[in-house]
């Protein structure tokens, strides 16, 4: 399309890209491998060292940047850490993770380096704040001293058994796309088509900087998906008419 001269939008260095299991195909796991129990431990790196707040806000407003953040991490991977408090309160992955009956077995097993593995692992654990936990609201349960806080749902990792999970980029779709207005209509040179019109993750960059709410890409695939097939049907009537007169 950009190649035929259609107008683009948005950031292509901006992504839904969620963190799927390292052990998933490159190319076809989907969004299914994903894992949801980075709010519930601690996310490390390659280096055993946290990188970013995993209790920032509710799951379904944050899955779709741990991706970009795995990604700027050395060697674009990343560890998810729980104990055996979390199991249950997320939705099974698809991969079982790495079980250990000690963090620094888990460690090890996860090819980790075990001191500052265990020193990130320390740290966090003393400064957990726990109040009333609750993983449904905006809890109590905080880290203090600690950077980057954790700033929700922060219990400490301490009950065995202990699992992690080796996470990679999945990207869904990037926030570079078509151009569209209101009826769905594809730019070019500023203009408008009057027969080509898009709809879904192709003109996600009309409505998505970065970040990503849970259903977007349904709401633009079902509502836009409406426009653009009226207005299409709409084109190919009246290029009908032409033909007949």
């Amino acid at each position: 399309m950009t190649a035929q001269g259609a107008d683009i939008i948005g950031d292509p260095t901006q992504a839904h890209c969620v963190a799927i299991d390292a052990r998933a195909p490159l190319y076809d796991g989907g969004i299914v491998t994903r894992v949801d129990a980075v709010s519930l431990g601690v996310m490390l790196n390659r280096d055993g060292v946290r990188f970013y707040d995993e209790g920032e806000d509710f799951w379904p407003k944050r899955y779709a940047i741990w991706g970009r953040l795995v990604a700027m991490q050395p060697d674009q991977i990343g560890y998810c850490i729980i104990d055996s408090k979390a199991i249950g309160r997320f939705m099974p992955p698809v991969f079982p993770g790495v079980q250990a009956n000690s963090l620094p077995e888990l460690a090890q097993a996860l090819g980790l380096p075990e001191p500052d593995f265990m020193r990130t692992l320390n740290d966090y654990n003393a400064a957990c704040r726990v109040g009333s936990f609750d993983h449904t609201v905006l809890d109590d349960c905080h880290t203090e001293g600690l950077a980057p806080a954790k700033t929700h749902w922060a219990r400490p990792i301490d009950q065995a058994p202990f699992f992690g999970y080796a996470l990679r980029p999945g990207i869904t779709f990037t926030y570079l796309g078509l151009k569209t207005d209101a009826q769905a209509r594809v730019y070019f040179g500023g203009a408008p088509s009057d027969n080509l019109f898009v709809a879904g993750e192709m003109m996600a960059g009309n409505v998505l900087g970065k970040g990503y709410t849970a259903g977007v890409g349904m709401s633009i695939g079902t509502a836009f998906g409406r426009i653009a097939g009226t207005q299409a049907a709409k084109s190919a009537l009246k290029e009908a008419a032409h033909a007949v007169a």
